[in-house]
């Protein structure tokens, strides 16, 4: 074979194998790929101004394009790497030690500047796992170049000179032999570990309730069936049951216990891209009243994760609790909901939601949705890691995609933040954080971090994965209200008309609601409905009139609980919050 040709075609198809090794690892063992780690990075250095820009352009697919690019730009970059390495590397020995030059790259640098730690040892998956993956992706690399080199055996592109008879040939066969074999031994380690080992893997005991105290009820649905159930309920979740036997067991035995079950969430959302990920706004048909509990299929959605979201299973999960905590522990999920379940009704929103212009954005002022969550206290958590050292400021909550959230110190003693695993009355499904997710009062979503994996009391600020992108350390949310009966634009009859929304200000709560017909020069009170909680949005209703043919401008504001006016003035939402009073237009 032509020796230009070889080394172009070796060098192809060794980068597109790479390539596929790595999202093929993606998809089966989550080990995230390097094009995802680079992009995450490479958005810390882009100007807000830039990043805005970006989204105007491209609306919902700006990240999964900049996705695109970086793995573009990495296949380009392993192209030439090989076409580099067939002009200049004459040993096929020294050939073969370009895969295990790359890997060293990945492991020693990139994972590092990506905050994966050295060789990936920050990462809470199996560093061995990865390292062993990557590994085997660079032994693959060369192998297919070496057969470059066997097909063409004078292939150094370097000098005219000839080789000698069998200078290439006979080594380059040895190296790829050599290659090949350990591409073989890593997937066979990667099966191996893939099988084996958690997708959390760490070494510290594994915390149990103490005996004096009471096991909490068994996390099931309530018996009649919720509306807004909308996924598998927990009522297969099982602890072992604390009734006698009715087989009546001799004295010398006792009852085998009941088997744990663990819950398994349906099948994932479809979710379209945007800046921060994958973003679905709340499934509200225009010109209706949201629901006062958002149904789980119609909840608002994002996530940071371009490349796929982690997928994680109750029977591997384990929550680190570490940091300066007296005596750190991990938990698994049957732990956790042996601990005393407590159900509140709260809202999320995300801080990305607009309050006013809605028309924007495709979103809109559609991510704020309020479920019934099940779960276990944050502070009985925290208790069973004998409680935060002195000098504690932070919590960081981090979760299984690497995000990580902030949290006051005194999150850990606060009764109203828990680990939820229930959403109305069902499994948490896996978009919203299966198995396990914080929730957090008074703040916006980017505060109640998903696949929750390692919670670590720090004794200094942390800044958080948002923090590190320039938007709101505290997250608390802004209040707001928004009109959703009539829709924008909406051609109604003349006479009374209905005007109907929901107003939410965390927990502050909602004083009052007001509604203008003219624009804002005159108001009337809002009659509100009572709320399902104290962090939750509320809905409110009223009627104003209007005469044939007639276009009349609707604006609604709330005041909170506090006493505080919603802000009037419009701003975009990074890096606070959205603000500004929503108005539509409506004819006759």
């Amino acid at each position: 074979m032509d020796r230009r040709l070889a080394a172009i075609l070796s060098s192809l198809v060794a980068s597109g194998l790479a390539m596929g090794l790595m999202f093929a690892a993606r998809s089966a063992l989550q080990v995230r790929t390097l094009p995802e780690r680079i992009m995450e990075a490479a958005l810390l250095l882009v100007p807000p101004d830039q990043f805005e820009g970006a989204i105007e352009k491209y609306g919902p697919a700006a990240k999964e394009y900049a996705l695109y690019g970086t793995t573009a730009a990495m296949l380009l970059a392993l192209i030439a790497i090989g076409l580099l390495a067939h002009r200049f590397v004459r040993r096929p020995a020294w050939l073969l030690a370009v895969g295990v030059g790359l890997w060293l790259v990945a492991m020693a640098a990139i994972m590092p500047l990506t905050g994966a730690g050295v060789f990936a040892t920050s990462l809470f998956q199996n560093p061995i796992l990865v390292n062993v993956v990557y590994l085997g992706i660079g032994l693959a690399y060369a192998s297919v170049l070496l057969l470059g080199r066997i097909a063409a055996p004078g292939l150094s592109l370097s000098s005219g000179q000839a080789p000698e008879p069998g200078f290439y040939t006979a080594p380059a066969r040895r190296a790829f032999l050599a290659g090949t074999a350990g591409t073989l031994a890593s997937l066979a380690v990667t099966i191996w570990l893939g099988k084996s080992s958690t997708q959390v893997a760490s070494s510290l005991p594994l915390a149990s309730l103490p005996p004096s105290e009471p096991p909490g009820p068994a996390p099931t649905t309530a018996s009649a069936p919720s509306p807004v159930a909308t996924s598998p309920s927990l009522s297969a979740v099982a602890r072992p049951s604390s009734k006698p036997s009715t087989a009546n067991p001799p004295p010398s035995q006792s009852a085998a216990p009941t088997p744990f079950i663990y819950p398994s969430p349906p099948p994932e959302r479809p979710l379209q891209r945007d800046k921060d990920g994958a973003l679905l706004a709340v499934n509200r048909p225009k010109g209706q009243l949201q629901p006062a509990v958002t149904p789980n299929d119609d909840w608002y959605t994002v996530t940071k994760n371009a490349g796929g979201d982690p997928r994680l299973e109750a029977q591997d999960w384990r929550l680190i609790v570490d940091g300066s905590v007296n005596r750190p522990v991990q938990l698994d999920y049957p732990t956790l909901v042996k601990l005393p379940q407590v159900t509140v009704y709260k809202s999320l929103e995300c801080i990305s939601n607009l309050t006013a212009k809605c028309e924007l954005t495709s979103f809109g002022c559609d991510l704020i949705s309020t479920a019934k969550w099940t779960g276990a206290r944050l502070q009985d958590v925290m208790a069973l890691a004998g409680g935060l050292k002195p000098g504690v400021v932070a919590l960081a909550a981090v979760g299984a995609d690497e995000f990580s959230s902030a949290l006051p110190a005194s999150a850990a003693s606060d009764p109203d933040v828990i680990l939820a695993y229930m959403m109305n009355d069902a499994v948490l499904p896996r978009e919203h954080g299966f198995p396990v997710r914080v929730l957090i009062p008074d703040r916006y979503g980017m505060k109640n971090a998903k696949w929750i994996v390692n919670l670590k009391a720090m004794t200094q600020a942390y800044v958080d994965w948002y923090g590190q992108r320039n938007w709101s350390q505290t997250g608390f949310v802004k209040t707001m209200s928004r009109i959703d009966v009539p829709a924008p634009g909406a051609k109604i009859d003349a006479g009374q008309a209905q005007i109907a929304g929901i107003a939410y200000g965390g927990a502050r709560g909602i004083a009052k609601v007001e509604y203008s017909a003219d624009g804002g020069s005159t108001w009337q009170p809002a009659k509100l409905e009572q709320p399902l909680g104290k962090d939750t949005f509320v809905r409110w209703s009223g009627a104003f009139q209007i005469a044939p043919g007639q276009t009349l401008q609707l604006v609604s504001r709330a005041t909170d609980g506090s006493g505080a006016l919603q802000t009037s003035t419009f701003n975009l939402p990074q890096p606070n919050g959205g603000t500004g009073w929503n108005a539509i237009s409506v004819s006759a």
